[in-house]
């Protein structure tokens, strides 16, 4: 199903785009120049390596699990219902504290969804991948 439209639609859970980022579950759930959303399950251990981003604004809300997060130098924990939000040019991460967890990932403006789409299996694979839509690595 191509979710690459700005044309109305309904998707239901874990419908849409089947995308790839290690062994997790990705499901673009939408893909605009305006806006991008993924719903991913992800388990501990697949989480990205602590980042920037250059081009864009993320916001995270947890739909299932717990998850720790690191926003700049705060650090947050929370489970189902726990938004939060990833201004670009801020150092941001976040760690799976429960076996795996359930995501929706939007991305303001769209674009950084379609990284997945070079469905990454290896941490090499995951960096260049985060550079090639803009992303910086960070320490700690």
């Amino acid at each position: 199903m191509s979710v690459q439209t700005e044309s109305a639609y309904a998707l239901m859970p874990y419908e849409g785009k089947r995308l790839a980022w290690f062994d997790a579950t990705v499901v673009q759930k939408a893909s605009t120049p305006a806006i991008g959303i993924t719903e991913i399950v992800i388990s501990a251990d697949e989480e990205p390596p602590r980042h920037v981003h250059t081009r864009e604004d993320e916001f995270i809300y947890v739909l299932e699990g717990q998850v720790g997060f690191s926003i700049g130098e705060r650090v947050y924990q929370g489970g189902p219902g726990t938004f939060v939000s990833f201004p670009r040019n801020i150092a941001h991460g976040f760690e799976i504290l429960s076996p795996a967890a359930r995501l929706l990932i939007i991305n303001t403006p769209g674009g950084f969804e379609r990284m997945f789409e070079l469905a990454p299996a290896t941490p090499d694979d995951a960096v260049a991948a985060m550079a090639e839509f803009g992303m910086t690595l960070v320490d700690g």
